[in-house]
C-alpha cells in the first residue's frame, strides 16, 4: 500500500528522468529528499511551474519504491532571484554547499529554517554577494568545523584588535602577532566576526549595504578555510570568478 504524506520544503534542483518526468531534489526540515514528478515536461503540465527552480511548496509525496510528488502548491517563489543573473550564480554556489554538507548536520530542520531565511534575502538583496558570505561563514558552525573567533587561539584572552591565522583556525590577538603571523589584518578580521555572529533575524538591508561599502572581499579566506579543513573546493565559485 502506497503511503501518502504531507510535507513543506525547497525545490533546489530539477533534472531529467524517465519520458516526461522530473527528478526533485528538496530540502525539508528532515533533511534532502529525492521525488519523481511525472508529466513536468509536457507543454502544458501545471506541475511545470514547481521545476522553475528554487521554489518553496507544501506538498503531497507518494511513497513506495522511491518518493513520488504527488500534488503542491507555492508559497515563495523567489522570483527576483531567478530573474538575476548574479543571484542565479550565488545560488547555485548556495546549493553546491547545501547539497554537498546537509546530511552531516544534525539538526536538519534549523538547516531548512537558515536555508530559507538565506534564500529569502538573496531573492530581496541588492548585495548578493554579502549574503553568500553570510551563508558560508554560518555554515561553518552548523557543520561543526567553526573557527575560534571569540578569544585568541594562543593565549585565550578576548580582544577586538586581532587578526586571523588560517594555519590555527581562529584569530590571534595583536600581543601574540609578534611570534605568530596572521594571514588577514585586524579590519578584515573584524568585519567576518560580525557576519559570523550577527542573528539572521537582525539582518537587513542597511546592513548588507553597510559590509558591501566596506570593500572588503572574504572569498579567499572562505574557499582557503574550507579547502584546509573540511577538503571542500567550489567549483560553482570557480565559474563565478570567471565572469565576474
Amino acid at each position: 500500500m502506497k503511503e501518502l504524506t504531507k510535507k513543506k520544503g525547497i525545490i533546489l534542483t530539477s533534472k531529467e528522468y524517465k519520458e516526461n518526468a522530473r527528478l526533485l531534489t528538496i530540502l525539508t526540515e528532515d533533511g534532502l529528499e529525492n521525488a519523481i514528478l511525472r508529466g513536468a515536461n509536457k507543454i502544458n503540465s501545471k506541475n511545470k511551474k514547481f521545476t522553475i527552480i528554487p521554489v518553496e511548496v507544501e506538498y503531497v509525496r507518494t511513497i513506495s519504491t522511491l518518493a513520488t510528488f504527488t500534488e503542491g502548491y507555492i508559497t515563495n517563489n523567489f522570483i527576483n532571484l531567478k530573474l538575476d543573473q548574479n543571484k542565479s550564480l550565488i545560488y547555485l554556489a548556495i546549493v553546491e554547499k547545501i547539497l554537498a554538507f546537509t546530511d552531516s548536520i544534525d539538526d536538519k530542520s534549523q538547516m531548512y529554517e537558515f536555508v530559507n531565511k538565506i534564500l529569502t534575502l538573496l531573492d530581496q538583496t541588492k548585495y548578493p554577494i554579502v549574503v553568500l558570505y553570510l551563508f558560508e561563514i554560518k555554515l561553518l558552525y552548523l557543520i561543526g568545523i567553526a573557527p575560534i573567533l571569540n578569544s585568541c587561539v594562543i593565549c585565550h584572552n578576548s580582544s577586538d584588535d586581532c587578526g586571523f591565522s588560517l594555519s590555527l583556525g581562529g584569530i590571534i590577538c595583536n600581543s601574540c602577532m609578534i611570534k605568530y603571523p596572521i594571514d588577514y589584518d585586524a579590519n578584515t578580521t573584524k568585519v567576518f566576526k560580525y557576519l559570523y555572529f550577527i542573528k539572521l533575524d537582525k539582518v537587513d538591508e542597511k546592513f548588507l549595504e553597510l559590509i558591501d561599502q566596506t570593500k572588503l572581499s572574504f572569498t579567499k579566506l572562505i574557499d582557503s578555510y574550507y579547502e584546509k579543513y573540511i577538503d571542500f573546493s567550489s567549483k560553482v565559485k570557480k565559474v563565478i570568478r570567471s565572469v565576474n
